[in-house]
């Protein structure tokens, strides 16, 4: 009983150093170091000033009170996952641990000597809670699907000193939401006080899109142009590709296909492909190398070509003319006596300079009205008797 009683005076003798060291140092919540509970200055002062003006019974009033809302602000939110209800949680909470710690201080260096008789046989007996600092960022935030640490909190009791901390709740960085954390911290007196840290999982990150095939691709004028499509990956899950923009086979040009994904965080990523309609096919003849046409005027005929663009026509030599859409002609009418066959090399061109070339032959024909023609008179006269002889003479024009 002896060794009790010792160990009670030595405790009651360590408690009353300590309160004297804290009350000869500290002017009363004047020197609280508050800012290590995420406040501002000026919120820091406000408690400041509003502990300096209670006495103990408003002390003790003060920090039922905080006790009780901080309870039922953890209540609300375990109950929700908004996160901008829980920022504002997590603000006051803040706020009601360091008024907390202000008032416990407070307590101590007020109360002083008369808690030496309310000693226990563990040498202490107490109403107030440790103070919980958490470390690091509340709330925090990490991306989806990165790993996530938790930097922890400590706590410290105004009797015991460093006082452990347990901690409970999951962070999910699969899976984007708001997620708490929550300390908690009991002194030898069972004097227990939480403190909690939302983990905001989110997602910034856009899907990636994978073009299938080539991003740039060339089609033949008037072919069929199948798209090969693209795929998406995010992770947050599946995720749709939409694809915008066409491709007009029948005209040459460039054309863009755009590749988009949206994940369910609403960021967008995209890809494209470039399609290029090209005409590499000559144009083909359609008409006859071989032309007939009547002396005396310049008409022949004309010259047809297919393409899938617009065909122009060039004729070599002096002889021939042919207009760009392929009338073909003499530049001076042909005389069939003079000359009866034509030959020149017509070329077709199409839009893209693709070009193809013919040997033609144009055969003139005579014009039976055009022929030469003559006629001739004649007159004679004679004489004769008989058995006789005679003689006759004449003569005759003709054109």
């Amino acid at each position: 009983m002896g060794i009790v009683n010792s160990t009670q005076a030595f405790m009651k003798n360590l408690l009353v150093y300590t309160i004297f060291v804290i009350f000869t140092s500290t002017t009363i919540a004047e020197t609280t170091d508050l800012s290590a509970y995420s406040i501002t200055n000026a919120q820091a002062n406000e408690i400041t000033v509003r502990v300096n003006q209670m006495g103990v019974d408003e002390l003790r009033s003060r920090k039922a009170y905080l006790e009780n809302e901080a309870q039922r602000l953890e209540e609300t939110k375990e109950s929700t996952q908004n996160p901008s209800a829980n920022k504002s949680i997590t603000e006051r909470l803040a706020e009601i641990n360091a008024e907390l710690s202000a008032i416990q201080k407070a307590l101590v260096a007020i109360v002083g000597a008369g808690a030496i008789s309310a000693l226990t046989s563990d040498g202490y007996n107490d109403e107030i809670p440790p103070v919980i600092t958490i470390n690091g960022d509340n709330p925090a935030t990490v991306e989806l699907g990165s790993t996530y640490s938790d930097a922890g909190a400590t706590a410290s009791d105004a009797f015991h000193g460093s006082t452990a901390v347990s901690t409970s709740g999951v962070v999910d960085t699969g899976t984007v939401g708001s997620y708490t954390i929550t300390y908690i911290a009991t002194d030898k007196d069972n004097n227990t006080s939480t403190a909690t840290r939302t983990v905001n999982v989110v997602d910034t990150t856009a899907p990636v899109v994978t073009v299938t095939g080539d991003t740039s691709v060339t089609v033949e004028l008037g072919s069929t142009y199948s798209d090969a499509g693209a795929t998406a990956a995010d992770l947050s899950g599946d995720v749709t590709v939409v694809t915008t923009g066409t491709v007009d086979t029948n005209t040459v040009g460039s054309y863009t296909l755009t590749y988009t994904a949206t994940d369910a965080s609403g960021n967008v990523g995209t890809e494209s492909r470039t399609v290029n309609v090209v005409d590499t096919t000559a144009p083909v003849f359609t008409s006859s190398a071989t032309f007939s046409a009547e002396e005396n005027q310049t008409a022949i005929g004309n010259v047809t070509a297919f393409d899938l663009a617009e065909v122009t026509f060039t004729v070599s030599g002096n002889e021939l003319a042919i207009t760009s859409s392929g009338v073909l002609s003499f530049v001076t009418a042909p005389d069939y006596e003079t000359k009866t066959e034509y030959t020149a090399t017509v070329t077709a061109s199409d839009a893209s300079s693709n070009s193809a070339t013919q040997e033609i032959t144009v055969n003139v024909t005579n014009d039976p009205d055009d022929d030469d023609t003559g006629t001739g008179t004649g007159t004679g006269t004679g004489t004769g008797t008989g058995t006789g002889t005679g003689t006759g003479t004449g003569t005759g024009t003709g054109t």
